[in-house]
């Protein structure tokens, strides 16, 4: 072949996405060059150790960065002396005041040290068993975040040349297209040389050919192209059983040719090559292809659809692009979305985002229904919900219960629907492992190189033994474990009680008093059994407890506030609030002038008040909480927003079953709350005793001594119904203890 012509099939196929550029091994295999070391406990614990401390390393850097990002650009020497008090070291300190960019610039500099220094080098080990000992150190890493490679033989130099075939991209409408696929293979191999020759896409090749991944015939054809390879990469013959299989004639060896051929999980095959759709001998893992308009299937997807059952492809096509639309339907309902505020503009981005397949909480953030919406229609503040779209659902109203199903319902709904497709045609992508690996065996022994598959550490110990014992090698990669849920709620805890420490240490200590004859504030405490009420309402979706404590005359002496689910700065800034205003009140400040301060002050959270009967509004919870206390214990109707006339108990005078409530009177403060009544004194309270001391009062006789407390008589009162007449008189009249009536007995 002509220098030249080899060349431009190069570029073609670089062009189709065939073949990638000239890389190093080391580019997309990080054990490339490194000899594998034997499997032993004490070498995972050194993984781990390394791995651990890179993690340790990019925290503090983290951490670093934000102490001194909250210095500024121009901090003066009293912050700076602050900060190294409150533990930034001082050789950072140091370093940061001596580079040119001052402190921010530092700051910026350990951010991006933390994102790109490299990992520690991966473990790599001789593929061999697993025993009991070894599991645990092996989990113990993986947990770490290590990778480890479990291998059957070295791998070359990191240094070698090679290049990545995409063997899914020749295949087209009609087919295989060999010739080319031949011609790029051997223009790749004989520009290599001695370099490798990395096989991808076999998985992306059998499904575009109308073939189960992990049916017979998907694994025959798979390994006969890894033979069509083979062959055309370093001249070895290609069998006519394999032939057959693929509808071309035998070839016989033309030449050996010293190009390697490898089945590897490359490190970032999206930047390697972008369109290849599943890497080594792995199957495909989803079939979905992101455009502008509307999520539709993938390449391979849509040729072995169109090859299978070209009946359904339409169909499933059409689902796929109404997808968003169907899947937001039925989850949270139009509907219900308009009736809480969500305009047409708004519900058409939500459903653009799902059907592009964001989950729920992404969907309904602040970045993709934007500031407008969420100010101007929703009502609500933008920075509350930067990338927590569940937290605005709960926000306008929808409940937990809601907003699980809902997630429950989008949440890989289209890759659902796609995979339901092609399963009904015959081609299922819930592969199995032994499927993976009788696949990935098959086509390894073909391709006459070296076969390795990814073992997630999900999956764990039993796929990579299981793919040892079948003759291949094992990368199994790390996910770092979030923290347990104890080390969770001891973090909170400290937290918390870090929060504690910093408000007494700066707590104003008292000042003296200025003169002797300065007259002295006491404190009027409570008394140990006291009356109140418990309001629960809703300030703007967040559930606010107000706690009310009174003095024996009804007046209002202490406050509690409850918000269980705020964070712990805010709940203890509140809970520490109460504090304050209750001793206020206990020292003679009057409740006035806490009503006159805060009602109306405005921060989040805020809106719509749901649980009071007089306040449905509110600009913050402070405003909430004094326009309560205002109108329940000042008679400040003014400050309240509904038109209710309450008679303690729940029953408005406006529904015509109740009459004019009576003034709160100094011995009905003795035994029910002045707030909960708000100042009236119901209408189906009675003081006793009243009516009795009333009628002693009326007819004393003189010098005589008399039994106020009568003797009840049997019958009912015939006005109220009450137990409790009694005879006023010895002509026969009698009276009601209860409602007072007088009636002479009946004859």
């Amino acid at each position: 072949m002509a220098a030249k012509s080899q060349n431009d099939l190069l570029e073609a196929a670089e062009s189709d996405g065939l073949l990638s550029p000239e890389i190093r091994l080391r580019d997309v295999l990080r054990s490339a060059g490194r000899l594998p070391q034997p499997l032993t406990a004490a070498a995972l614990r050194d993984v781990r150790a390394a791995w651990s401390a890179a993690n340790l390393l990019g925290v503090s850097q983290l951490a670093t960065a934000e102490m001194l990002e909250r210095l500024g650009d121009a901090p003066k020497n009293a912050e700076l002396a602050e900060a190294l008090a409150a533990g930034l070291p001082q050789d950072v300190l140091e370093e940061a005041l001596r580079q040119p960019g001052g402190i921010l610039k530092t700051a910026a500099s350990l951010r991006a040290a933390a994102v790109s220094t490299p990992s520690p080098r991966p473990g790599v080990f001789d593929a061999g068993h697993i025993d009991a000992a070894l599991s645990d150190a092996l989990l113990a890493a993986l947990e770490e975040g290590a990778e480890i490679h479990l291998m059957r033989g070295a791998l070359p130099e990191a240094g070698t040349r090679c290049r990545v075939l995409d063997v899914a991209q020749a295949i087209g409408p009609g087919g295989l297209e060999a010739d080319y696929l031949v011609a790029a293979v051997d223009a790749a191999a004989r520009d290599l040389g001695e370099g490798m020759l990395v096989v991808a896409g076999l998985g992306a090749a059998v499904l575009s050919l109308g073939l189960d991944y992990a049916s017979e015939a998907g694994v025959a054809v798979g390994a006969a192209l890894a033979a069509l390879i083979k062959s055309s990469a370093t001249g070895a013959a290609f069998p006519a059983a394999q032939g057959r299989l693929l509808g071309l004639e035998a070839m016989k060896a033309s030449g050996r040719r010293a190009c390697q051929l490898a089945l590897l999980p490359l490190r970032d095959m999206a930047a390697v090559l972008p369109e290849c759709e599943s890497e080594g001998a792995a199957p495909v893992r989803t079939v979905l292809a992101y455009g502008e308009d509307a999520p539709s299937l993938s390449r391979a997807a849509r040729l072995g659809l169109a090859r299978r059952a070209p009946e359904h492809l339409p169909a499933l096509l059409d689902r796929l692009s109404q997808a968003g639309e169907h899947d937001l339907d039925s989850a949270l309902g139009r509907t219900r979305l308009r009736d809480r505020g969500f305009t047409d503009e708004a519900i058409e981005r939500v459903t653009r985002a799902i059907g592009d397949g964001l989950p729920l909480s992404a969907a309904f953030s602040r970045w993709v229904l934007g500031d407008e919406i969420i100010i101007n229609d929703l009502k609500l503040s933008p920075e509350r919900f930067d990338s927590d779209g569940k937290a605005l659902l709960s926000a306008v109203g929808f409940s937990k219960k809601d907003i699980a199903a809902a997630e429950l319902a989008i949440d890989g709904a289209i890759d659902e629907i796609a995979g339901k497709g092609l399963a009904a045609a015959g081609l299922s992508l819930n592969v199995s492992a032994d499927a993976e690996i009788r696949f990935t065996a098959a086509t390894s022994k073909a391709l006459g190189g070296m076969g390795m598959l990814r073992a997630p550490s999900a999956d764990g110990l039993e796929l990579a033994e299981a793919a040892m014992a079948a003759g291949l090698s094992a990368l199994m990669t790390g996910h770092r474990a979030p923290p347990s849920e104890d080390l969770r709620l001891r973090m909170e805890q400290i937290v918390s009680l870090a929060e504690e420490i910093v408000e007494d240490a700066e707590a104003l200590p008292d000042l003296p008093a200025l003169s002797e004859e300065a007259p002295r504030v006491r404190r009027t405490r409570l008394p140990d059994r006291r009356k109140g009420y418990i309001q629960k309402a809703t300030v703007g979706g967040h559930k606010v407890y107000l706690h009310t404590g009174e003095f024996d005359d009804g007046s209002l002496g202490e406050i509690f506030i409850d918000m269980h689910k705020e964070g712990a700065a805010f709940r203890s800034l509140m809970n520490n609030f109460a504090i304050s205003v209750s001793l206020g009140l206990q020292y003679g400040v009057p409740l006035e002038e806490y009503a006159d301060a805060f009602v109306f002050t405005r921060f989040e959270p805020a809106g719509a008040v749901t649980g009071n009967d007089r306040i449905t509004n509110a600009t913050s919870i402070l405003d909430y909480i004094f326009r309560e206390l205002a109108v329940s214990y000042l008679g400040r109707d003014d400050l309240a927003e509904a038109d209710v006339t309450h008679d303690g108990l729940g029953r408005g005078a406006g529904d015509a079953t109740r009459g004019e409530t009576a003034a709160f009177t100094s011995e009905a403060a003795q035994f029910i709350s002045r707030g909960f009544s708000r100042g009236q004194l119901p209408d189906n309270i009675v003081i006793l005793g009243t009516r009795r001391a009333e009628k002693a009062a009326e007819e004393p006789a003189a010098g005589e001594t008399r039994d106020l407390s009568p003797t009840y008589l049997s019958q009912a009162c015939p006005s109220c119904g009450s137990f409790t007449l009694f005879e006023a008189g010895p002509d026969g009249h009698m009276a009601c203890d209860t409602c007072g009536e007088e009636s002479r007995a009946s004859q």
